[in-house]
């Protein structure tokens, strides 16, 4: 019996390459997609040119009853549920000073909530068909080191790392693993340039490249493999070690906070700190 996963925003880049790494390992595959429909159809192409099968399905995964209902169909659809890979996410970058509500809450819905209750529901499939099972969180360097621009983003990355432990001591009763894969610096294929001639990749990470989703989808596959069935509740960074050197002693100043970042919102900050007091004025 094949192998099958339910891959979370396979359309794109690192989900794209995650969902393509699997079906050459012999799975048959279930991706979601937001709005890249061509993005999917060719994921879907290259698997099937693959001798596997593809399921493709249209999932605004930030909407709280889709993840269960996407995870039902593929389990239906693919007969069973052997790997859950949680990808789909978005990036935004806030200032503490002009946050909104709206923004802590698009971040949460997409790179937290999403991730649970797509979890939540592949591990009930994989307990109830009694399925020693995998789940894959994709979480990001984020999680680990903090920059002046990600707190939430960042933050809920680190919130998943630190689920990911949790749910690996409950569902190592079921004989169901759970673990993380932390990319970093990871351009597209399509970008329209070659990151390897930025000179921050060449310079500032050790490997001197760019993260490719082929690299991402080799160590998601190794940690659903027998070959790592002792390994659980791990966070593997797939970053060329862009994280490991830190701080920098040398004689060239850092700026670790951009002035034009800082200025900006700022400005930004004010202007909605103003609009605020004229509203309570307008309210006594």
């Amino acid at each position: 019996m094949s192998k099958t996963a339910l891959v979370t925003g396979g359309s794109h880049n690192i989900g794209q390459g995650i969902a393509i790494v699997l079906a050459e390992k012999g799975y048959d595959v279930a991706i979601t997609y937001n709005n890249r429909l061509e993005g999917a159809l060719e994921t879907k192409r290259q698997i099937e040119a693959l001798g596997r099968r593809c399921f493709v399905y249209q999932a605004s995964l930030n909407e709280a009853d889709v993840p269960e209902k996407t995870v039902n169909q593929a389990h239906k659809d693919l007969g069973h549920l052997d790997l859950m890979v949680c990808n789909a996410g978005r990036d935004s970058r806030v200032s503490i000073l002009s946050v909104t509500e709206a923004d802590l809450r698009f971040l949460y819905e997409s790179n937290y909530r999403n991730y649970i209750l797509c979890a939540a529901a592949a591990a009930r499939h994989m307990v109830k068909d009694e399925i020693a099972g995998s789940i894959i969180f994709i979480t990001s360097t984020r999680a680990e080191q903090a920059y002046p621009d990600d707190f939430i983003y960042g933050g809920f990355k680190a919130a998943i790392k630190r689920a990911c432990e949790s749910l690996a001591l409950e569902l190592s009763a079921y004989n169901i693993r759970v673990n993380c894969v932390a990319p970093g610096a990871t351009w597209p294929a399509d970008a329209g340039h070659d990151p390897n001639e930025i000179p921050f990749i060449k310079e500032s990470i050790p490997m001197h490249r760019s993260g490719t989703a082929r690299d991402n989808g080799e160590a998601v596959a190794y940690l659903a493999s027998d070959a790592a069935s002792y390994i659980t509740g791990v966070s593997l960074r797939v970053d060329g070690g862009l994280i490991l050197p830190g701080m920098m002693e040398g004689h060239a100043p850092v700026h670790w906070v951009r002035k034009e970042w800082l200025d900006k919102n700022r400005e930004k900050a004010m202007e909605m700190l103003e609009a605020s007091l004229k509203e309570g004025e307008a309210d006594v």
